[in-house]
């Protein structure tokens, strides 16, 4: 039974928009991050590889590279060193998470290397790594959990509040690219613009049309999952803050964040569940059975909201379908093009002059079509589009040739969809 009394807060706002503050930095310390998951399925039944599997090739790898275990209790869910991991998302995705770096090209360099190792692990394992939006066979009613506490509270909860929650945890695989900002008219920039351009980019890069086997009539089925997985958590529930507006800042962004209702927060390593009773304005307000919020909590609460494009302690921009290697790397030098450059920044600004009702409608639009719409008043998205990489490619300078790829895409009048090949990934 919920239980609120009222207490001196012991975390206040200020200290949370001070947080975004310190997480500033100056440009010449801007870094890329990127976070590239897999499907990891059986070569065989070509069905979602049971965790045991993935348990031995996260061993193996730890071992070979001298990695620490990553443990949740006593439960294997991945490998790290330093900032950089390995590990399992929900539906046994592996996510490769890269220690930031300063140029696509020592991304590429490190996913390389480990990529290769991966692969030729995962063979004596019968594991196979797909790079699509989706898994193509399994659905999630015959795909386990992984077994870690965080996944479990949350596969319990968000069915609650929409029905393609276990679509996302489990069937769902995406590329999330990290950007650093410089202050807080930056940051509240960054987030408008990549939150204006995440329609476009879900629509070029979709590859995820087909679910159980047969094609859907969405060109990416995962960004449908994500979108409809929780109103108050997902897609733009943060609309109010894409109008241009001078005056908008962390606070305006940490106050969206509050109102988001809580699942959990921890306390000497136990997870508290809190399952949406509360949000986090009244746990500041009131705590929680006797707990205090604290900023470690407002931190870990903010990592359970999912929108396209987040505020934590870097940029997160977060709406592609999982890709090969070489347009995963596109994604960061086209970000890399844009955030990295002023004047990018207020040319995408300007061109792209949407509201968030008119942008939280394209991201449905993208999901189902790809880039194959119509905006009133507007050229087609996929002139829109092409205009936005050559935007991006202008204003890169030594690495405009992670592009070519996607600009000769788009200049044959073609999308990630339109070579879209599954049986290509078996080979």
């Amino acid at each position: 039974m919920l239980n609120l009394k009222s207490e001196n807060p012991v975390l206040s706002k200020n200290e949370i928009v001070n947080y975004y503050h310190q997480n500033c930095k100056s440009k010449t310390e801007f870094k890329i991050g990127l976070e590239y998951e897999q499907l990891s399925l059986n070569a065989d039944s070509r069905r979602n590889a049971p965790y045991e599997d993935l348990e031995k090739i996260i061993a193996h790898f730890a071992s070979i590279y001298e990695w620490g275990i990553l443990k949740d209790g006593n439960t294997t869910i991945g490998a790290i060193k330093g900032k950089s991991s390995v590990s399992l998302e929900p539906g046994g995705q592996f996510e490769i998470s890269l220690e930031p770096k300063t140029s696509v090209a020592e991304i590429e360099r490190e996913m390389l290397e480990i990529l290769a190792l991966l692969n030729k692990i995962a063979k004596i394992y019968n594991v196979k790594f797909v790079q699509i939006g989706l898994t193509p066979y399994s659905t999630y009613q015959n795909i386990d959990i992984m077994p870690k506490s965080r996944y479990l509270i949350m596969a319990d909860y968000l069915p609650k509040r929409g029905a393609f929650s276990p679509v996302m945890m489990r069937e769902t695989a995406g590329v999330q690219v990290n950007f650093d900002y410089e202050n807080e008219s930056d940051a509240m920039q960054k987030l408008r613009v990549s939150a204006k351009i995440s329609p476009f980019m879900t629509g070029f890069f979709a590859n995820s049309p087909i679910r159980a086997g047969k094609t859907t009539p969405y060109k990416s089925f995962r960004a449908l999952a994500w979108k409809y997985t929780d109103s108050k958590r997902c897609a733009l529930f943060y609309k109010n803050l894409l109008k241009n507006r001078s005056s908008l800042g962390f606070e305006d962004y940490v106050d969206e964040i509050l109102n988001v209702p809580m699942l959990f927060f921890e306390r000497e390593g136990k997870k508290i569940e809190i399952n949406g009773e509360i949000n986090f304005k009244d746990f500041m307000k009131y705590g929680y059975e006797g707990y205090s919020a604290a900023l470690e909590d407002y931190i870990l609460h903010s990592s359970l909201t999912f929108p396209d494009v987040r505020l934590k302690n870097c940029l997160e921009i977060r709406n592609h379908d999982a890709q090969k290697l070489p347009l995963t790397l596109a994604i960061c030098a086209f970000y890399k093009g844009i955030l990295h450059s002023k004047f990018a920044l207020n040319e995408v600004d300007e061109l792209l002059n949407f509201d968030g009702e008119k942008l939280d409608n394209m991201g449905f639009l993208a999901a189902k079509h790809g880039l194959d719409f119509t905006i009133e008043g507007c050229h087609s998205p996929k002139k829109i589009t092409q205009k936005l990489f050559e935007i991006s490619h202008k204003n890169l300078g030594e690495e405009k040739n992670y592009l070519e790829l996607p600009l000769d895409m788009l200049k044959r009048d073609k999308l990630v969809i339109d070579e879209f090949n599954l049986e290509e990934f078996w080979k």
